[in-house]
């Protein structure tokens, strides 16, 4: 099985990091209601606009034009499948479309409980816009002549634009949970893209969550020892730093593993306080600040209890 990244795994996190970092903050006052008034509603700096019914119509008519457009350049029909987040253009077969376009609707689920955003509210500009390519050869025509964009060796790619709308295309895979691994993988991209402000996360979180949640939603035998195998090994090859890792405007290949081991860490440590770690970003924070103020954890801190973790001794920022 090829290992490109990511693994979710659960153990003892209390050893590592105190208990005041995994417990969340007491609440304050009476448990009783009576009395209390609703309440405020949050007011989050720089939001994406909250779009109408008759907008969202709107945004998902657009996004429909812009498939046929794209059918028109490619010269491939494709059958579209839609979905309550999701429109979804492919010439796969019926059955394993459905399918995939099921899993999307998973991984948006499982999204939206993480980040408690209510159920049933819809964060895209319209839907999600995802194309399946039976052939890598259509996949990187797409990628060229409609986005024009060089899709290298990818197997996926996210469009995440500045206006809110979002664009994914992949191929077909040969290998099923390799494609279902990448399908999500790149989908959270986009739902973090809409995710409360349109402020960027930092590529070794982004990249991490990424595989997090599709590691869990496309669980392979063997994957989760392996990973952990690879991010300790990336890390003693490098002296046991982490050197350009928090910084990278793009995390690299061996720092994949580390980033999916490390959101691994931090969640299972609090989940809580990762929600918040990743809100603060949103809301305008600098990354190392919301790690020590929502995170209630310094790097300096954090990043020596990870080593623990992987069974690695002093690991350095």
């Amino acid at each position: 099985m090829r290992i490109r990244v990511g693994v979710c795994f659960a153990f003892t996190l209390s050893v590592f990091l105190a208990p005041a970092l995994a417990a969340p903050a007491p609440s304050h006052g009476s448990s009783s209601s009576k009395g209390k008034s609703a309440p405020a509603e949050e007011v989050i700096p720089n939001a994406w606009p909250k779009l109408t019914e008759e907008e969202q119509s709107q945004a998902l008519d657009a996004l429909k034009k812009f498939a046929g457009e794209a059918q028109t350049t490619l010269g491939s029909p494709l059958k579209m499948y839609e979905t309550k987040y999701f429109v979804f253009y492919t010439d796969l077969g019926a059955k394993e479309a459905q399918n995939w376009s099921g899993l999307l609707d998973r991984m948006y689920a499982r999204m939206a409980e993480i980040f408690a955003v209510p159920k049933g509210e819809n964060i895209w500009a319209g839907k999600a816009l995802v194309f399946v390519f039976q052939k890598k050869k259509d996949y990187q025509k797409y990628e060229q002549e409609v986005m024009h964009t060089d899709p290298g060796t990818s197997a996926g790619m996210c469009h995440s634009n500045s206006n809110g709308i979002v664009r994914i295309a992949f191929y077909r895979q040969p290998e099923e949970l390799e494609f279902a691994h990448v399908l999500v993988h790149e989908s959270v991209h986009g739902f973090i893209h809409r995710y409360r402000t349109p402020v960027p996360v930092p590529s070794w979180a982004n990249e991490g969550l990424a595989e997090t949640i599709a590691t869990e939603l496309v669980p392979q035998r063997g994957r989760r020892d392996q990973v952990k195998s690879q991010a300790r090994e990336g890390l003693q090859e490098h002296g046991s730093r982490l050197g350009s890792f928090f910084t990278e405007d793009h995390i690299v290949g061996w720092q994949y593993p580390v980033a999916e081991m490390l959101c691994t860490f931090m969640i299972q440590s609090s989940k809580k306080n990762y929600v918040d770690f990743i809100k603060g970003i949103k809301n305008g924070d600098k990354w190392d600040d919301s790690l020590a103020n929502d995170y209630k954890a310094s790097v300096d801190r954090l990043v020596p209890a990870f080593g623990q973790s992987l069974g690695i001794k002093n690991l350095q920022p």
